[in-house]
């Protein structure tokens, strides 16, 4: 019983691990960039995913907690957030057409946020265009 106690405190307090297979996707016509990313393991016990958005170079802004079972259509399998213009008042590092740089981090039960992901570029539609592919 005292191994299983120890295994149980250190999986219970295990930050979780690397969010992998983050995208953005060309979201609707008003702005839109769909974040994405494929769902952490099992075992990593997520309760929840944090979505950060750059501000000004190096500095980043949690942008949505999003839970295990978000989805869009766009992204089938995913577990994904929709990103739109004005989700933040005030500044935001855009480039030049719009461009939008994101992170995501993975929150298990305990409260423990894992690192972050790699970066992703994600560039809304021009006004009056749809998604890509319509």
């Amino acid at each position: 019983s005292g191994l299983l106690d120890a295994i149980r405190r250190r999986l219970c307090c295990r930050p979780p691990g690397r969010v992998t297979g983050l995208v953005a996707l060309t979201g609707g016509g008003s702005g839109e960039v769909i974040v994405a990313w494929s769902p952490s393991p099992p075992a990593d016990r997520v309760a929840a995913y944090r979505v950060y958005r750059r501000t000004a170079p190096g500095v980043w802004r949690l942008l949505a907690l999003v839970e295990p079972g978000a989805g869009d259509p766009a992204a089938p399998g995913k577990v994904a957030m929709l990103d739109f213009p004005g989700n933040f008042p005030g500044g935001s590092d855009f480039g030049p057409a719009g461009e939008r740089t994101y992170v995501v981090t993975a929150i298990n039960r305990a409260g423990q946020e894992g690192p972050p992901s790699f970066e992703v570029v994600g560039t809304p539609p021009a006004p009056g265009e749809g998604p890509a592919g319509e």
